[in-house]
């Protein structure tokens, strides 16, 4: 396994593994939500992963994403940015995601570990990431743990208007 850069010719292998990656999150969150608060809050997850991804991999953003790469394919990939802190720059992974067929193989850890790496070169004294505490999400909590992260329980909640 490398972690390397992104290349342009890997956006649509990503946007197909993120599908496949995030479908059974997706089922998760419609089964807690119910139908019709599900489709008007991710109703097109698809489209708006896409959409992330066409941002995220954008020339200017590029130096704030990694791919996994096995056997020259796309496997997964780690994105963040920074924001100020009190004590110093803060970094956030904000977005994760391993090909389904990897998951659990420590793949996750090692982008995770890849990213915290180029955020401390880039000076941050801390970083955080948020991911779900339903069932689907199991391997990301497994894999932030091994990296090191302590959870901090938080509630979302949604409502229809």
């Amino acid at each position: 396994m490398l972690l390397r850069s992104f290349r342009t010719d890997d956006l649509e292998a990503l946007v197909d593994l993120t599908v496949r990656a995030f479908e059974p999150i997706q089922h998760g969150i419609r089964d807690q939500l119910g139908d019709e608060l599900f489709a008007r809050q991710n109703g097109n997850w698809r489209q708006d992963y896409r959409d992330i991804l066409g941002d995220l991999t954008k020339a200017e953003n590029r130096q704030r994403f990694l791919v996994a790469d096995l056997d020259g394919a796309p496997a997964g990939y780690a994105a963040w940015t920074t924001h100020p802190g009190p004590a110093g720059p803060q970094g956030e992974i904000t977005l994760l995601a391993v090909d389904p067929r990897h998951q659990g193989s420590g793949l996750g850890r090692a982008l995770i570990d890849g990213a915290c790496e180029a955020m401390r070169a880039a000076g941050c004294v801390v970083v955080w990431a948020g991911t779900g505490g339903d069932e689907a999400h199991t391997t990301a909590r497994a894999a932030y743990t091994a990296g090191g992260f302590t959870p901090l329980p938080t509630v979302f909640y949604s409502r229809l208007l």
